[in-house]
């Protein structure tokens, strides 16, 4: 029996089952901001790396399955390409507003109806956690912030509490705002008007999660689909109750970082916000578009031209980034309709097997000494797991609470966690 400060622990926790600090407990801690980065309760810098699904509802019944995406795209024998594995550490899960589509999909959202989230969102949100992967959800309005605060504030207040206790949960308020104000492009005197126009919708949907969701990392949109956000460094989002616990998205195609004319345009953009608060890019893709019979310039390109380039670059910043899109017919589309990777340089599907894997153990997130229960502090529960094993020799009962590699759970692991007690 352990006593510390008073209290005895001892056989009360004694059924506690061993899942409770089961490794992939640690995989996925809760992440927070710091200065332009993004890092883990220990003080790490992490960098998420991953892919973008479609639609969740269309992907369950028109595309073959959640569930069956999730396990292709974390396949660690899949040898397409010259990776020998799949190795994400975030997948962006897309739901699209009901009312941003012609006709209706499968598995809309509906604030008033809990059968989206109980029998779709839920179980595809745990099965990432099971497989140690990071999940975005993400509003996916392509349309000016202010035609949809009511349904965006509706979604939020449904999804904040919801998600609240689960650390690797990743909010992006709204997928890409447009907010020309004046109706004259970008990369002007106006932009910081766009992005104003922006910031004070996002203020509404911040607050609204804040008031359910105080630690849950929250990605905030720029104006024009997400690529004007360096004014944001200027004049960025208020967060008081999660202490700043937010990220700026770009979106990057081939059009815009192979135009000659507006290349270093779009990139200031990055590295300006980037100057001052975390930059995650959720969207960068490219197809030659092979069969396609409306080949679009702004998704043409090739790994020499843009693939790589912008991998360095994003790389070079730490900027995290999920691939769009893991599909066949939504572009720029990673597979072929029998669901074998697209390959060559013109194209990302190998590309982006390939580059997950060459980054697979870089910028990896860790627990705080002590954080059993990888909710990213050390408290009461991280006490309870250590009683539970505690002076447990057995190397495969304590593999989620020996900190020394000695198999045995005594004074070394509650010093450790002493260290770190309520941070």
């Amino acid at each position: 029996m352990l006593r510390i400060r008073g209290w005895r622990i001892g056989g009360l926790f004694a059924g506690l089952v061993f899942c409770f600090a089961a490794a992939s407990e640690g995989a996925t801690p809760r992440l927070h901001v710091e200065g332009n980065q993004i890092k883990d309760p220990a003080g790490r810098e992490v960098v998420l790396r991953g892919v973008a699904l479609i639609d969740l509802g269309f992907l369950e019944s028109w595309h073959g399955g959640a569930f069956a995406m999730i396990d292709r795209l974390t396949d660690q024998t899949d040898t397409q390409g010259a990776s020998p594995g799949w190795y994400p550490k975030v997948l962006r899960i897309n739901i699209t507003p009901p009312d941003a589509v012609d006709y209706g999909w499968p598995h809309p959202f509906d604030p008033e109806d809990d059968a989206f989230y109980n029998t779709l969102l839920r179980p595809v949100v745990d099965a990432c956690k099971s497989k140690d992967l990071y999940v975005i959800i993400d509003w996916h309005y392509v349309a000016n912030t202010w035609d949809h605060v009511e349904t965006t504030s509706a979604f939020w207040e449904y999804m904040a509490p919801r998600f609240a206790e689960d650390s690797h949960v990743i909010f992006e308020l709204f997928n890409e705002p447009i907010n020309d104000v004046h109706g004259d492009w970008i990369f002007n005197s106006n932009d910081t008007a766009d992005w104003l126009s922006v910031r004070q919708d996002m203020q509404t949907w911040v607050d609204i999660v804040r008031a359910h969701a105080p630690r849950n990392l929250i990605l905030v949109g720029g104006a024009f689909y997400s690529q004007v956000i360096g004014p944001a460094a200027t004049y960025p989002v208020n967060d008081p109750i999660g202490g700043g616990n937010i990220a700026y998205v770009s979106h990057i195609y081939p059009g815009h970082w192979c135009d000659s004319n507006w290349s270093s345009s779009y990139q200031n953009q990055i590295t300006t916000c980037h100057s001052a608060h975390p930059v995650v890019m959720t969207e960068w893709g490219f197809s030659d578009q092979a069969g396609s019979s409306t080949p679009s310039d702004l998704l043409m390109g090739t790994i020499t031209e843009y693939g790589q380039p912008l991998m360095n670059f994003v790389e070079g910043l730490g900027i995290s980034h999920t691939a769009w899109v893991a599909s066949y017919n939504w572009g720029p589309p990673m597979f072929w309709n029998n669901w074998t990777l697209r390959c060559g340089e013109g194209e990302m599907g190998c590309f982006v097997k390939d580059t997950l894997y060459l980054r697979r153990e870089d910028d990896q997130p860790g627990l705080l000494a002590g954080d059993f229960t990888g909710e990213g502090d050390v408290n009461m529960a991280d006490l309870e797991t250590l009683a539970a094993f505690w002076l447990e020799d057995d190397c495969l009962l304590t593999a989620g609470t020996d900190l020394d590699g000695d198999c045995a759970v005594d004074l070394y692991e509650f010093f450790e966690m002493s260290q770190n007690w309520l941070r």
